[in-house]
């Protein structure tokens, strides 16, 4: 910082540039006129950790991993966003630094599939010099849990057909659990503990995931009339807009909000 105030901006514009010389004198000298910005919006969440010694134990790098890749899940969450990209730093001896991303065709905020796609980025990097550096981060960041239309749509189906070929199949005698669940859903919370039968359970959360087909129409009592994005992992993503409105918000809520039916 000293060489810049001292040097003479000719000779910096000669090294560097007019445009870049003038703005790194100027700074130099504390002056700025932008304005301050003390909030920004995150571009991305990474968590990083550096070892006083080289690690070679592939097992440990790999408890590193995991614990890191969770670490930004909990981050992320707290934020309420969500990421389409997972990627990881490996820093090696003698401070050579590799990266390795991996997009999502959706976004997601799960600690097991961030955790197990940096566990695969690492498996393309040769760590057997050492490593001294190792991190999970995470960018593309939304607030909206995206997912393929399409491949929402197949599961969906593939989903029906699933829980038509195990009742189908079921024998009357073993199916009462889950009869008495398809007709009244409300009794699984009714069961008592351990009283369940495993095979109703998934038929009963397999219809949740069904009710919120993508493109359904829906309504929230306090936004007002959209239609569903996508679904999954117990959420369902919304876009507040009709045909007669110009494009709206998105939000996402949880799959059995109280607020939120389908029209």
């Amino acid at each position: 910082m000293a060489d810049l105030q001292a040097i003479d901006l000719d000779e910096l514009v000669r090294e560097v540039g007019r445009a870049h010389g003038s703005v790194l004198k100027e700074l130099a000298l504390a002056r700025d006129d932008r304005g301050v910005e003390p909030e920004r919006e995150a571009k991305s969440i990474s968590v990083e950790d550096t070892f006083e010694t080289d690690l070679v134990d592939r097992a440990e790098l790999l408890r590193i991993i995991e614990t890191d890749a969770r670490q930004v899940a909990v981050r992320l969450t707290a934020a309420r966003l969500f990421a389409r990209t997972v990627t990881i730093k490996v820093r090696l001896h003698g401070f050579v630094t590799h990266t390795r991303s991996r997009t999502l065709t959706g976004a997601t905020d799960r600690v097991e599939l961030i955790s197990q796609i940096a566990r695969s980025l690492l498996d393309e990097v040769d760590t057997s010099s050492g490593v001294r550096l190792l991190g999970v981060g995470v960018a593309g960041l939304t607030d909206v849990l995206q997912e393929d239309l399409f491949s929402s749509a197949e599961a969906a189906d593939q989903a029906e057909d699933d829980v038509d070929a195990e009742v189908a199949s079921a024998e009357p005698a073993a199916d009462e659990g889950a009869q008495s669940i398809r007709d009244d859903p409300a009794a699984l919370e009714r069961q008592p503990s351990g009283g369940v039968d495993a095979e109703a359970a998934g038929l009963h959360r397999v219809r949740r995931r069904l009710d919120w087909p993508p493109g359904a129409d829906v309504e929230h009592d306090e936004h007002g009339r959209g239609w569903v994005w996508g679904a999954g992992l117990g959420r369902v993503t919304v876009r507040f807009e009709t045909s007669a409105s110009p494009p709206g918000p998105v939000r996402t809520f949880a799959d059995d909000d109280p607020l939120l039916h389908r029209m």
